[in-house]
């Protein structure tokens, strides 16, 4: 007798499946059978949604959701092994009827309108319809067999989920810039089936397969209700889909608390409210309450009214401390130790373009010295600074670097103006108006570095004044001639290249490294092997199998020479120790 395991099933489905297996009497199956109702899909009402401020699927996240996952799945691979059950009943009888009653004419082509028209629909609808043509025309079309979800699915909504975390994490960064920490639903899951298909582990492909096998995969969730609200917007943007509330779990990064569908009956005010500007977004450390003349304090009195934005998103650099307001029943004053980030530490550098020109003119930067590259690294792929922003600093980086080779002239505030708004109009922008992405931008940053770095060591040799500088950065001096900033990318493709022809000269020295070393070891292995068969400790045979197994081609090729001289070698030495001759033996007593 087969057990069946209690889950959260209508009451109907799981009387008839016991019937199917074998439980409850025949007039029971047939009544169950009659009035059967199987619901399948599932509308994502509004009061259902998941409500967070900062929502992730991280951590203890995606476990309970791929927990709560299996089970809906089992659930529903329950229900459609059911229901294939009635679908099989109902195909017999239609064979039977049909057997029994040769089709008409108008059924025939009834029938065939009916197939032609509707085979685009899914199992279920199609199914629907069969309902309806046969109790007009009677049982003379078959109905489409329920696929149930395989294990290979959970594989692709494993990688779903890491994409449907990416994309919260990008709208987080969105929100947590603004200083908005109000509550709102969890946003719809865009699914691009290429980038499924391009996830990588260590260089590896997450799961091999194409994007149609993605699409497929991603319909059979939609057919089992895993997926719901979906959304069509054209073949050259994303499908837009939710995920069944019933099965998301997020963790709020703002409250470190875990959320999901029967814990946020919340009213829709949120989007009225307005962002505190107050809150400080950063990594804050836990505050300690201290009392004067306490030595020993518990960790129990740790205040807990911050809560903590994860430190993954954001680099901290320094930390500022702001007193706050004496409590007045003699606790003592509290200090409380903020750290500001990354992105706000670089976006205090950025000044008026003016400001940058006069301070210029003047050489206050000619001991500059430029942002370390490696923070620029940090920010441009976990920074919350916009492109623009990047690009700004990164023009202003770089007028402050090379005004060192004005430091013997006296260029005009105006030129340097003029050469800064050059640079915001041209530089770094792609043909769509929009500034370069961080990560490429700061690739071009490493480039101009050197390239100022050459053209001051040029200005220095050759004690020549450089032209002011609207005239110095035109975009159009590209020759040596012209003496203009553009002519040092040709230095710079020069350098590349040098680079590129070193490396392989270096690889090339490093294969012939290898290459000695291996004749040099087989040499010596070949001389050893020599000695222990003049020793008498091998035979000429093991001596040549030797050989033939362990040392490349030609040592065997050239065995019986190196035996012969080997010989030659052992009866001059004697000959010089004794003074005697020493008969030579010819190869072939050997």
């Amino acid at each position: 007798m087969r057990t069946v395991t209690p889950q959260k099933l209508d009451d109907r489905v799981f009387s008839l499946a016991c019937n199917l297996f074998g439980y409850g009497t025949t007039q029971e199956k047939k009544d169950t059978e009659a009035t059967i109702a199987i619901q399948n899909a599932i509308s994502l009402q509004s009061d259902k949604r998941i409500i967070a401020i900062y929502p992730a699927i991280i951590e203890e996240a995606f476990a309970t959701t791929m927990d709560n996952y299996r089970k809906y799945i089992a659930s529903y691979n329950f229900k459609t092994q059911a229901e294939n059950e009635l679908i099989q009943k109902h195909n017999a009888s239609v064979a039977e009827f049909c057997r029994e009653n040769p089709l008409t004419e108008v059924q025939r082509e009834f029938r065939k309108v009916f197939l032609s028209s509707k085979k685009s629909l899914k199992p279920r609808a199609y199914n629907e319809q069969v309902d309806v043509f046969c109790e007009s025309y009677g049982l003379i079309v078959e109905k489409k067999k329920i696929q149930s979800v395989k294990y290979a699915t959970e594989i692709v909504f494993q990688n779903l989920l890491h994409l449907y975390n990416c994309q919260l994490m990008k709208c987080n960064e969105k929100f947590i810039k603004a200083g908005i920490t109000a509550k709102r639903p969890v946003q719809e899951f865009k699914i691009n089936s290429f980038l499924v298909t391009q996830l990588k582990r260590k260089e590896i492909n997450s799961i091999d397969i194409c994007s149609k096998t993605v699409r497929n995969h991603r319909q059979r969730l939609e057919e089992a209700g895993v997926f719901v609200e979906y959304h069509f917007a054209g073949q050259n943007k994303p499908v837009e889909v939710h995920i069944n509330p019933e099965i998301l779990v997020v963790l709020d990064m703002k409250t470190s608390k875990l959320k999901n569908a029967e814990n946020k009956q919340l009213k829709c005010e949120y989007w009225n409210l307005l962002p505190d500007n107050n809150e400080n977004t950063g990594t804050i450390l836990n505050e300690y309450q201290k009392n004067e003349n306490v030595e020993n304090i518990s960790q129990s009195k740790r205040s807990s009214g911050q809560a903590l934005t994860p430190s993954y998103l954001f680099f901290s650099t320094g930390t500022h401390a702001s007193n706050a307001e004496s409590s007045n029943q003699g606790a003592g004053a509290k200090t409380a130790k903020v750290q500001n980030t990354l992105s706000e530490k670089l976006q205090e550098l950025i000044i008026h373009p003016q400001e940058l020109a006069v301070n210029l003119a003047s050489g206050e930067y000619y001991n500059y010295k430029p942002i370390d590259i490696r923070y620029l690294y940090k920010e441009a792929f976990s920074g919350t600074l916009t492109n623009d922003e990047f690009r700004e600093l990164a023009i202003q980086d770089f007028f402050k670097s090379i005004s060192k080779i004005y430091r013997f002239s006296t260029p005009f505030a105006g030129s340097w103006k003029k050469a800064i708004t050059l640079y915001y109009q041209n530089k770094w922008i792609a043909f769509t108006g929009n500034s370069f992405n961080k990560s490429v931008l700061v690739d071009e940053i490493q480039q101009m570095r050197w390239r100022i770095e050459w053209a001051r060591k040029w200005f220095a040799k050759h004690q020549f004044p450089p032209l002011f500088p609207f005239d110095y950065f035109d975009m159009t001096r590209k020759t040596s001639k012209e003496v203009g900033f553009e002519y040092t990318k040709i230095k710079w493709n020069e350098h590349l290249q040098a680079v590129a022809k070193y490396d392989a000269l270096k690889k090339k020295q490093e294969c012939n490294a290898v290459r000695r070393k291996e004749t040099i070891n087989h040499a010596k292995k070949c001389e050893t092997a020599l000695n222990r068969f003049f020793k008498n400790k091998v035979t000429y045979t093991q001596l040549y199998d030797y050989v033939e197994k362990n040392l490349p081609k030609e040592y065997i090729e050239k065995l019986p020479d190196l035996i012969l001289k080997k010989s030659l070698q052992d009866n001059e030495k004697t000959i010089a120790i004794t003074g005697n001759e020493v008969v030579k033996y010819s190869l072939f007593e050997f």
